[in-house]
C-alpha cells in the first residue's frame, strides 16, 4: 500500500488547478536511474489512460494516485510527502524497502 500525506494531496491538487487539469489522476512511476536503481517519478494524466488497465490506483478522497501493475513490489509501504525548505517545495518519498538511496533522495536500490 502507498500512503499519500495531505501535504502531498494539496499540493497535486495545486498541480491540478495550476495545469488547469483539475479530473487528472497522478501516476508514481519508476525509471532506471544513473545514480541509483530506481528513480521515483510522479506525473498528471488523463483519466483515459487509467481505464482498462492492470494499474493499480489508491484513492485519496477523489484524487487517485496510480501505480504500474511492474513496479508494485518496488514501492511495498511508500510514504509521499511535500516539504517545503529554504531551497523551495518538494515530494519526498520514504521507501521502507529502499537499501540505498542517493543524495537527492529520488533515486533508491533494492537488494
Amino acid at each position: 500500500m502507498v500512503q499519500l500525506t495531505s501535504k502531498a494531496q494539496q499540493e497535486i491538487d495545486r498541480l491540478r488547478r495550476r495545469q488547469n487539469k483539475p479530473n487528472a489522476i497522478c501516476r508514481l512511476n519508476l525509471q532506471p536511474s544513473s545514480c541509483a536503481q530506481w528513480a521515483y517519478t510522479l506525473s498528471l494524466e488523463s483519466t483515459a489512460i487509467v481505464e482498462g488497465s492492470n494499474d493499480e490506483v489508491y484513492d485519496f478522497d477523489g484524487l487517485r494516485l496510480v501505480v504500474g501493475c511492474g513496479h508494485r513490489e518496488y514501492i511495498r509501504g511508500l510514504k509521499i510527502d511535500f516539504a517545503e525548505d529554504l531551497t523551495g517545495g518538494a515530494f519526498r518519498f520514504d521507501n521502507p524497502l529502499a537499501t540505498e538511496s542517493c543524495r537527492c533522495g529520488y533515486a533508491f536500490t533494492i537488494r
